[in-house]
């Protein structure tokens, strides 16, 4: 029995992508008062392996720096209220076989089936509520690059 297990990697330190895109948000006429950009991994685990895997993702250093980044569970594998979900165009997920594993950062995760990657771009309003759905999909074309890019949200 699998598992589904989501993980919010975020910066703790001022994020210049976000202020950048925040500003040019702002200029473009989008009413957002914050912009909040995470990495979210997203992994369908062996229910044996599901509890370490955050332990496990704390040891990758390319994703996980303890001294620039936190790192929290997600309730769910679908983005939330103001929130939109950018993710490369890109063939369905490797199935491991008993060849290969999933691996990211260069190590395997064991016990883990399949991966997924996004990011996720939270917009918040003045009060520092998530925006409405109209004012997220104003933002898309920015955060998002139709070309090569797929955008998912609530």
């Amino acid at each position: 029995m699998s598992a589904l297990r989501c993980v919010e990697v975020v910066l703790t330190i001022p994020d210049n992508e976000a202020l950048t895109a925040l500003a040019t948000l702002q200029r473009l006429g989008i009413a957002v008062a914050a912009l909040e950009r995470a990495d979210v991994y997203c992994c369908e685990v062996d229910a044996a392996a599901a509890d370490g895997l955050v332990e496990t993702l704390r040891t990758l250093e390319p994703v996980f720096n303890p001294n620039k980044h936190a790192l929290r569970v997600r309730d769910t594998d679908l983005p939330e209220a103001g929130e939109l979900w950018v993710q490369e165009r890109t063939p369905a997920p490797r199935f491991p076989t008993a060849e290969s594993t999933v691996r990211i950062a260069g190590r395997s995760l064991p016990g883990v089936h399949r991966l997924t990657r996004a990011v996720s771009w939270r917009l918040l309003t003045a009060g520092g509520r998530p925006a409405e759905r109209e004012t997220v999909e104003g933002a898309m074309d920015l955060l998002c690059n139709p070309a090569f890019q797929k955008a998912t949200t609530l």
